[in-house]
């Protein structure tokens, strides 16, 4: 229902999926969990809307280390099985500077997994600011939490500022309330990029706590301290008539965990010779450390 122009509500009641095409097959080689995106048409609409904190991956694309705060495949899934979704609404769109997200399922128990009936809510509210800036806030609600004991909710403020043409700055802070866990439930990630013709630099640094636990959205790594730094230089010799463009990079991984030990480190380096008929040639060298404190399974 066109609420305005530029305002939309979705309304949905007894949701049927049966159409909705099979997840892709993956293997999982590491210790970390898989992301499936969402395939669901009714969560498709507006996806872009409720991303968070300058996630590559956006609530809806492939995950990455960076937690999304609200993954809609918590919503009607539970360890494989379909948890029937009864009633739920959604409103999206703009409102002068602010774009606006509403978000609020209903669903059924299912016994198979033990799922109890459960309330979904999700706002997030984003207002443009300067000339290509933004700055926003997000709250996801489950009325059942997984651990059981009440409710689990996210908090969660970002921001993305563009300066220039190529600088760009991504920002977050968010904290969870969840029963039965301490208080190191705080993450938050500041990142620098700035993505110039002939320099390239790459600035990133990512905590998520012990108990931060985003029950609406995805973690794929728990508890740890992240560090990166990417440093490129692609001059355009115009000695050489063959060669457009070289390329020289450099990317330092440090991950450890919240009290330092170190679990991941990645070191690596690349040439690349773009030539004026648009071939490329490339070297890569990667070195990489992993620290594992007990077996795992793959």
């Amino acid at each position: 229902y066109g609420v305005t122009q530029n305002l939309t509500a979705d309304l949905t009641v007894n949701t049927d999926f049966a159409q909705v095409e099979a997840d892709e097959q993956q293997v999982n080689l590491t210790r970390f969990s898989l992301f499936f995106p969402e395939k669901r048409e009714f969560f498709l609409e507006n996806r872009g809307l409720f991303a968070f904190g300058g996630a590559g991956a956006g609530p809806f694309g492939g995950g990455g280390e960076t937690p999304i705060l609200f993954h809609s495949r918590q919503i009607g899934l539970n360890q494989g099985q379909e948890v029937p979704i009864d009633v739920g609404g959604r409103l999206t769109g703009r409102v002068g500077k602010f774009s606006i997200g509403l978000l609020n399922i209903q669903t059924g128990d299912e016994p198979a997994t033990e799922t109890a009936t459960t309330n979904f809510s999700v706002v997030r509210l984003k207002r443009d600011v300067l000339r290509r800036s933004s700055i926003g806030a997000m709250f996801t609600r489950r009325s059942v939490s997984t651990r059981g004991g009440g409710p689990a909710e996210t908090y969660g403020v970002d921001g993305t500022f563009s300066f220039y043409d190529n600088l760009t700055i991504n920002t977050y802070w968010a904290t969870t309330s969840t029963p039965r866990l301490d208080p190191d439930d705080v993450s938050y990630r500041t990142q620098l990029d700035y993505a110039g013709d002939r320099y390239g630099v790459e600035l990133e640094r990512l905590v998520v706590g012990t108990d931060f636990n985003p029950e609406v959205g995805f973690l794929r790594r728990e508890a740890f301290e992240r560090s990166i730094g990417l440093f490129r230089f692609s001059p355009r010799p115009h000695s050489i008539a063959a060669i457009r463009k070289l390329t020289w990079e450099g990317r330092f991984d440090y991950v450890t965990d919240r009290v330092g030990i170190l679990e991941t480190r990645q070191v690596q380096g690349r040439f690349g010779t773009e030539f004026e008929n648009s071939d490329r040639l490339s070297i890569e060298y990667t070195h990489s450390y992993e620290f594992l404190d007990e077996p795992f399974a793959i």
